[in-house]
């Protein structure tokens, strides 16, 4: 269908291209089972390949958008995105805002679910930080943003990097660990990523070797962002390959702790570990640890603030990289 400038969709354009009523589609959407199959799953098709997000208030709301902000991570297990969540939804209610939260445990399924109910529900704002960062990821069901009122910030990860966004310098915090390790003269390390695809994994355990002199030797392991995978995935290292290593960094803190669980588990007291991103509450339990730190406080205060003023019509940053710092190196 040919939709002038970015103007969305209408019930009565799915309507026109299904050769049904415009109640049959309303009735898809809010009605599915008063609808026959073959009918519904045509209207439903039609309806993705255009784009069409049904606006689940009634037609005679006055209001453009409501005054609601969504939240959709991966898994607030991340410490930085429970950071996020947190004071968005302190400086999103002091403005008059609500916050709606949605975790998708790495469905995409339940991402695409969140994403429609927000933008079925108008919501004013979205911070979204998706399922993956691969390039073979399917965003087909993010276009929507794109003929939506709705104001997108990515938070980390990206599925578009000329988006509205505020993430990590990756680069740098590779080149960071590389001077830890060159310091400590390890010989051996093993770096423990994401999904081997992942921007976010493939900028950092880059910029780590490319800083590493030839005489370092460097293992590679990809497993997962979420910690329950990430371990698992490291106890299969383990148990068939190389256990010999003089450290072990971790590409973010979810997996720098499965590396320490794992390695407690087969008793490996003799390797160092090193990890972008801070394992959570780990010096609470007496471990002390090289790693590159982001300032969450300023991360989660740059997010909510620029999302309210994209919402307000302020002035904002609609791009902004966090550069961070090493810390506990001895």
């Amino acid at each position: 269908m040919n939709k002038p400038g970015n103007k969305a969709p209408t019930i009565t354009d799915i309507a026109r291209l299904a050769g049904v009523s415009s109640i049959t589609v309303s009735r898809t959407f809010t009605d599915p089972d008063k609808v026959r199959a073959k009918t519904r799953e045509k209207i439903l098709r039609i309806a993705e390949e255009v784009d069409y997000v049904p606006n689940i208030f009634a037609q005679n709301i006055k209001t453009t958008l409501s005054p609601i902000i969504g939240i959709v991570t991966d898994d607030t297990f991340n410490q930085s995105y429970s950071y996020v969540i947190q004071q968005l939804c302190q400086h999103a209610e002091s403005k008059g805002y609500s916050v709606m939260i949605f975790t998708t445990g790495g469905k995409r399924d339940s991402e695409v679910k969140a994403i429609n109910t927000l933008v079925g529900y108008k919501v004013a704002g979205v911070v979204l930080s998706v399922i993956s960062d691969t390039p073979d990821y399917d965003t087909s069901h993010l276009n929507i943003f794109r003929h939506s009122a709705t104001k997108l910030i990515q938070f980390d990860r990206q599925f578009d990097t000329t988006l509205p966004a505020v993430y990590v310098n990756d680069e740098r915090a590779g080149e960071l660990i590389a001077s830890v390790i060159k310091q400590k003269q390890y010989r051996h390390v093993l770096v423990i990523g994401g999904q081997e695809q992942s921007r976010i994994t493939q900028a950092r355990v880059t910029s780590i070797c490319q800083n590493l002199p030839a005489t370092t030797q460097v293992t590679h392991l990809y497993t997962d962002y979420r910690y329950d995978n990430a371990k698992e995935m490291i106890a299969a290292h383990f148990a068939v390959g190389e256990r010999n290593y003089d450290a072990i960094v971790g590409v973010n803190g979810a997996i720098s702790l499965a590396a320490h669980s794992v390695a407690t588990t087969w008793s490996l007291s003799q390797v160092d570990f090193l990890s972008i991103d801070d394992i959570p509450n780990a010096e609470a339990f007496g471990f002390f640890y090289p790693s590159v730190v982001h300032d969450y406080k300023q991360w989660a205060t740059i997010v909510a603030e620029n999302l309210v003023a994209a919402i307000e019509g302020r002035p904002w940053q609609p791009r902004t990289v966090i550069n961070g710092f090493l810390k506990n190196i001895r």
